[in-house]
């Protein structure tokens, strides 16, 4: 037997032998959403989809799946079928069509919310165009009403019958994967997409819950390909806008994820990858840093309950400067609640080595910067390191009493910590931790070109 051939048998009768994992392979990575149109109408009076520059600019982002959304007038329609996907398909790049359910405001043209007819006339354009691999159903797992397996039976009949091989990939939260649709739904699906926003507290700035989300799901649905959806567009009532840090990291966990053969691709959620997104760059308003870009945030939205004795902190290990006589700390802290909101509720503090040495109730001062000196030069007699912990801590539960507390600027005296300034987000987030679910924190580091300076880290992680 020649070597090439004998090298590959014994290669693949390993990959079969008990213990010995199956490498995955690159997996779906892409983007959704954020049509961009030409910048002067046509003759016919349109701005039709900029298909060129929008298919370069992708590229420029290693994608090699884009979920095109049909959501506005028939030149969606239009432009997917005669310009778009010819242009992807000259790029390498698949395409999945996003169609809206019947509980979204937004409805797909030209069939509404026929998804019989949806699944047939997608099918029958995926013949014509290999690279139209399957489709969604944005926010599927609200409208289960219309959904019935008898109905998606329907749907699935109308496409296998035209291509096999086309996919019906929808739209799914993880509260919505539940042992019904286990049974029910899932065996009529050929994937789901799965958005993370850290259910159930619904925030896009928490990213400690997606591995065990992502596993939980893999467990419930062990034969359904799940494809990870990141937020990087705003999430309608929630506190905080995702950060480019945030996105790389649940990017970076999800590929590894991937890797693992826990997913079968990540899709971010409308990535501004044009300059003419409206996302591409962030107002000046949205940095709310004392100083420089970044703060950390400690948070409790609205109409979210808590109860007495949950927190978020993050902590850091400090060392002590050899030789000095005094050890200090100071850092400038602000909420949102001032003087006139209900004391007694929601806590600043700081903690030594795991002990309250500083409190302040958000109701204590008004709305403006306040510094805090702390003197700890007798409690570290005899250390030769510490743990700072800046936490927001609930005294007493509440039902709807929204609170942001800002820290920024610490200085230290006697210590030695870097990243004082909260600059660099990924200093501080391995320090996070949260007692309780929705006290939630991070490190909240604004860019001003946060469409360009996203998208370089995501092409980087894209391109393996």
């Amino acid at each position: 037997m020649p070597r090439p051939v004998l090298v590959m048998v014994v290669a693949l009768l390993l990959s079969l032998l008990p213990g010995v994992s199956h490498a995955a392979g690159p997996g779906v990575v892409g983007t959704a959403g954020n049509l961009i149109r030409e910048v002067e109408p046509r003759a016919d009076g349109i701005r039709h989809m900029d298909s060129r520059a929008m298919i370069t600019a992708l590229k420029a982002l290693n994608v090699n799946t884009y979920v095109y959304p049909l959501a506005g007038g028939y030149d969606h329609w239009d432009d997917l079928r005669n310009e778009f996907l010819l242009a992807a398909a000259d790029a390498g790049i698949n395409v999945w069509v996003m169609v809206y359910a019947p509980s979204q405001s937004a409805v797909s043209r030209p069939h509404g919310h026929d998804y019989v007819k949806w699944s047939s006339e997608l099918a029958t354009l995926s013949k014509s165009h290999p690279n139209l691999i399957g489709w969604t159903v944005d926010d599927y797992g609200f409208d289960l009403k219309t959904f019935t397996p008898a109905y998606v039976e329907q749907m699935r009949a109308a496409a296998k019958a035209i291509n096999p091989s086309f996919k019906f990939i929808p739209t799914v939260y993880y509260s919505q994967f539940t042992d019904t649709f286990a049974a029910e739904q899932a065996p009529l699906l050929d994937g789901v997409i799965f958005p993370f926003r850290d259910e159930p507290v619904r925030d896009t700035s928490w990213t400690w819950s997606l591995s065990y989300q992502v596993k939980q799901v893999a467990q419930r649905l062990p034969d359904t390909d799940i494809y990870l959806m990141p937020y990087v567009h705003p999430l309608s009532r929630t506190a905080l806008k995702p950060t480019v840090a945030y996105v790389e990291a649940i990017t970076k966990k999800a590929l590894e994820h991937v890797a693992a053969g826990e997913l079968a691709g990540i899709l971010q959620y409308k990535l501004p990858y044009m300059s003419r997104d409206p996302g591409w760059t962030r107002p000046a308003t949205d940095n709310l840093a004392r100083t420089g870009n970044g703060r950390l945030s400690f948070v409790v939205q609205a109409d979210t309950p808590t109860s007495p004795g949950m927190w978020c902190s993050a902590t850091r290990t400090v060392q002590l400067t050899p030789g000095a006589t005094k050890r200090a700390v100071s850092f400038w802290h602000r909420d949102n609640r001032g003087s006139g909101s209900p004391a007694g509720y929601h806590m600043k503090q700081l903690l030594l080595n795991g002990k309250v040495v500083w409190e302040r109730d958000v109701a204590a001062d008004e709305y403006a910067w306040q510094q805090t000196t702390i003197d700890l030069t007798a409690k570290l007699t005899g250390a030769t390191s510490a743990t700072l912990q800046w936490r927001l801590y609930e005294r007493k539960g509440v039902g709807d009493n929204v609170v942001d507390v800002r820290v920024d600027d610490i200085a230290v005296t006697g210590l030695q910590m870097s990243d004082p300034g909260v600059e660099n987000a990924a200093t501080w987030t391995a320090g996070l931790a949260r007692q309780g679910g929705p006290v939630y924190c991070s490190a909240q580091v604004y860019h001003q070109n946060y469409g360009a300076d996203l998208g370089t880290r995501i092409a980087k992680l894209y391109a393996g």
